[in-house]
């Protein structure tokens, strides 16, 4: 089986170290990117500054989105990736917002699916698993 190739958009740090792990441990065979910001996400899929090389930053099959970011939120990544013809793939909200607005919202905004970050490690590996089922169309 191909490795998932996925881009992990998410401003902490530890947060990024906890599902690179559980997707470890879920078996989840994936290729994980990681950035910090909507912006730099934007600049990644643009193959912009230093994510140039695609060998070392490649087209993602699917994108793990946060809500609450600096410069660029999860909604404002969201609303540009909507405006992009060159992609389909899904974007996966994974966030602690368990707010029925924000899931309404970002579903509106295009999101794949809504996940509320769990607060124990082995629910957060059953949700890692189920990111497998994600499939993409990815357009070159």
């Amino acid at each position: 089986m191909r490795a998932l190739k996925i881009l992990h958009v998410e401003d902490s740090e530890d947060d990024w170290q906890l599902f690179s792990r559980a997707c470890e441990v879920a078996g989840l065979p994936a290729e994980l990117h990681w950035v910090p910001d909507g912006t730099e996400a934007v600049a990644y899929l643009e193959g912009g500054g230093k994510f140039t090389d695609r060998g070392e930053y490649p087209l993602p099959d699917l994108i793990v989105l946060d809500l609450t970011m600096p410069r660029m939120s999860g909604f404002d990544f969201l609303r540009w990736f909507r405006d992009q013809s060159a992609f389909s793939l899904p974007v996966l909200v994974f966030t602690v917002s368990a707010s029925i607005e924000d899931k309404e919202r970002a579903i509106a905004e295009g999101a794949a699916g809504y996940f509320v970050k769990p607060k124990d490690f082995e629910s957060l590996v059953r949700i890692t698993e189920s990111f497998a089922k994600f499939k993409c169309n990815r357009i070159r």
